[in-house]
């Protein structure tokens, strides 16, 4: 006899064509709604999302306490574990690491429980990622509901899904979520027929604004259930994966899935990934300078933190799926984040710097904290002030920079952020050498001399022993990139147009082949009006002795964009700009970057990378895209964006979209009216960062993650303390094995480091902390927990402790 388990729910989006207090309204209703029927029905209520239950427990305390009631009683299900349901494409490993942490957290505490079954029905799509992440997290089955099956065609819709390190969980994949009002027992019936395997899954309820079940639908159900042929019965996630065992295996992300949200309300992207990148490194200064007793680890204000970065990951906000107000939401979560993590960082910094010596006379220190846990060579700028203002027209300042040997180090001086035409704001950039996890002193001292006539620099070309790099006069192109006589690019970062539709998910099935149709290249600007009126076109702005940097201006129909190349002349790598001042409807605007080599595309996401589509298809990816080749790859790096898409050879970008907000397809009707204005997305200004280099496989992720997290400059002059610390210093011995995260342990003893070797060769590496070394090996695409507690350090199993 076929067994049938029915799924209550009531899926409910707290933003989306609604803002947050609407959500918050449709929870407490539905929940009320559920709670009442529970009396009068024998049926299993399940819902996930910590967050929603928090709205509860804080604007209905009596309702969250008779649900508590109804949990003991097993009629009320707390499913999934997870703080809500986020998108599942674009956040980091660790992003999704805090989303089961805090949510599981809150479970246990308030109910007890510890759901083994994810949830996640609405996202666009799943890393494959994530089943590691699931396993590590104790959860051992996941429950989805998109790509699709017109989207992702596969054998089985209950399957086993492998991680990048071998490790399964089991996947349902439902055709949807939810059921029509009143309708419900008909829709399960003909979801039934259509199921083929002798134990069947059917989720059921009123969903996207709330809903859940009815007195009507209950009581059809009841009927429905007395049918002969089959067992069907009100159940829970755990129970139907309790008997299931599927064969069939699938190793690769579910994708694709709505590929217009990888790019859609890119500034909401940009900031997500700016407070990651904060969050984590923040973590790490932290946890140092605590471990030093230097301060008290501030767990309150970070969790404070963290859920705004969890609430911004929401599926509709960080996809850019939502009205305007979601949009903004979105934005307020993230710079709230921001601002109070900025807080937190100096906090730590200005911690570590306390026991530094009085500068001397004359002397301007800079301190530069590295936040990777070996010796870091690299460039750094930062700003600082003269003593004082030289007024002077014959003589000029000379910068001289120190080490703390005493060594002078090659420095030039750039552009300050601020625009007064004197000698007293400065702006250096150099290349030092910096201490593991800790504060590196630098020194200025500041010299005068005469003024003389700078001669404006129009070499378009850098070339030494090992490099080669051209940029265009004529097309502003990065022309030739060459290391060892090997040329890497021809011809790249053009920006090119393309048409769009108003459609932010890009739900057509043409979009699922290729998002933007005809294609139209920027051309370089004529300087004669606009934000580029009266500045040539291509030209030298520094030049120095740590870089070559060249700006271009482009312009396509009411767009501009200007593009900087810094070349260093000590490092293998070139820095590309972009700040696209964008004003178009329903058009796309894409970085091209043709390769002049071989191989396969690869690009990271959550504590993995994978191959991506190489055919016009829209491809997600998190900080690194590279070209893998067998002698090496050839990446490009970013902090701004996740999308693009591959073909014949060239890399196209995605940066922006002008789309409408939350432009949803129904049927052929208009995606939106024609008689009136309809706001359009990511008008204005937006910055984008990349970085170009040949790296080996085993290097991306560490390479990415300097990019991500540069070190932390500033020009302090220190108090001259004599504080007692306890000495603490943390290293790795293998850099290639990336610490991502460093942080006090959610229980309040001890701290977490996460180590991930992202590659498909194992790694060993010496983890040492204070006087505890400890050799760690990880397998292919493995991430590991080690917990450091009272001076002993030791491998977990699980990602959370």
């Amino acid at each position: 006899m076929k067994e049938v388990h029915l799924i209550c729910n009531a899926h409910i989006d707290p933003v989306w064509q609604w803002d947050w207090p609407e959500g918050v309204g449709a929870i407490l209703s539905t929940f009320r709604s559920a709670a009442e029927l529970a009396d009068e029905f024998d049926y299993i209520f399940c819902h996930n999302e910590a967050s929603a239950y928090r709205y509860v427990e804080v604007y209905a305390p009596d309702l969250f306490e008779r649900i508590k009631q109804l949990v003991k009683k097993k009629k009320w299900h707390i499913m999934g574990g997870w703080y809500l349901q986020p998108d599942c494409n674009m956040p980091s490993g660790e992003s999704f690491v805090r989303q089961i942490l805090v949510g599981q957290k809150y479970f246990e505490e308030k109910f007890g429980i510890k759901p083994t079954t994810a949830i996640n029905f609405d996202p666009f799509g799943h890393t494959r990622g994530l089943v590691q992440i699931m396993r590590k997290c104790g959860q051992d089955s996941y429950m989805v509901c998109r790509p699709s099956k017109f989207q992702l065609p596969l054998e089985k819709e209950n399957f086993l899904w492998e991680g990048f390190d071998g490790s399964t969980v089991k996947v349902l994949r439902s055709e949807t979520y939810n059921t029509p009002l009143g309708e419900s027992a008909k829709a399960i019936k003909e979801r039934i027929d259509r199921q083929g395997e002798n134990s069947a899954c059917v989720l059921w309820g009123v969903g996207n604004h709330g809903g859940g079940p009815s007195k009507k639908d209950l009581a059809e159900i009841e009927l429905l259930m007395k049918e002969d042929g089959q067992e069907i019965f009100h159940s829970t996630p755990e129970n139907f994966f309790s008997g299931s065992e599927p064969q069939y295996r699938f190793d690769k992300s579910l994708l694709i899935s709505m590929p217009g949200c990888y790019t859609s309300m890119s500034l909401l992207k940009i900031k997500h990934i700016e407070l990651e990148n904060q969050l984590y490194m923040t973590e790490k200064m932290l946890s140092v300078a605590s471990l030093k007793g230097l301060i008290e680890y501030p767990q309150e204000q970070l969790d404070v933190v963290v859920e705004d970065l969890l609430s911004a990951e929401f599926h509709d906000i960080l996809p850019g799926t939502s009205i305007r107000a979601g949009e903004k939401h979105g934005l307020a979560l993230l710079d709230h984040g921001l601002l109070e993590i900025d807080k937190l960082k100096n906090r730590a910094f200005f911690a570590l710097a306390t026991n530094l010596s009085v500068a001397k006379e004359g002397e301007i220190p800079i301190l530069v904290f590295n936040p990777n846990a070996y010796e870091f060579e690299t460039e750094i700028e930062c700003e600082f002030m003269l003593a004082e203002q030289n007024w002077s027209e014959t003589l000029v300042s000379k910068i001289i920079l120190m080490d703390e040997s005493g060594s002078t180090l090659p420095c030039q001086e750039i552009k300050e952020e601020s625009n007064l035409s004197l000698d007293w704001r400065k702006r250096i950039v150099f290349r030092g050498k910096l201490r593991p996890l800790d504060i590196t002193r630098f020194s200025v001292t500041v010299s005068f001399e005469k003024k003389v006539k700078k001669i404006s620099p129009d070499s378009f070309v850098y070339r030494d022993g090992h490099k080669f790099v051209e940029i265009d006069r004529k097309s502003g192109l990065l022309k030739s990139f060459q290391t060892d006589g090997r040329e890497w690019v021809k011809d790249a970062f053009l920006p090119i147009m393309f048409s769009d539709t108003p459609d932010p998910w890009g739900m057509s099935e043409k979009e699922l082949k290729r998002m933007g149709t005809c294609g139209e290249a920027f051309e370089l600007s004529k300087g004669e009006s606009g934000i580029f009126k009266g500045l040539e076109s291509v030209r030298v702005i520094e030049d120095g002795e740590i870089y070559l940097s060249v700006e271009a201006f482009f312009e396509k129909e009411r767009t501009a964009a200007r593009i900087v190349y810094k070349i260093y002349k000590a490092a293998d790598y070139i820095d590309v700009d972009v700040d696209l001042f964008f004003g178009e409807a329903d058009k796309f605007v894409k970085l091209a970057i043709p390769f002049a080599c071989g191989g396969n595309l690869i690009g990271q996401t959550a504590f993995g990378y994978q191959e991506l589509f190489e055919d016009g298809r829209e491809n997600v990816a998190h900080r690194f895209v590279a070209l893998k080749g067998e002698e090496g790859c050839i990446a490009v790096l970013n902090d701004c964006q996740y999308a693009g898409h591959f073909e014949n050879g060239t890399l196209y970008l995605s940066l922006t979209r002008g789309v409408s907000y939350c432009a949803h397809p129904i049927l052929d009707r208009p995606l939106i009216p024609s008689d009136r204005f309809v706001k359009k997305i990511d008008q204005g200004e937006r910055n984008f960062h990349f970085r170009l280099l040949p790296a080996q496989e085993n290097e991306l992720e560490r390479l990415a993650q300097e990019f991500n997290q540069k070190p932390y400059s500033l020009n302090v002059f220190p108090l001259g303390c004599c504080k007692t610390t306890r000495k603490m210093k943390i290293s790795i011995d293998n850099k290639n094995v990336c610490i991502v995260t460093i942080k006090k342990n959610q229980s309040g003893k001890g701290y977490i480091f996460r180590l991930l070797n992202n590659s498909c060769k194992e790694a060993d590496t010496v983890l040492t902390i204070g006087r505890e070394k400890l050799t760690v090996h990880l397998k292919k695409y493995e991430v590991k927990t080690v917990v450091f507690t009272e001076g002993k350090a030791t491998e977990a199993e699980r990602l959370i402790i």
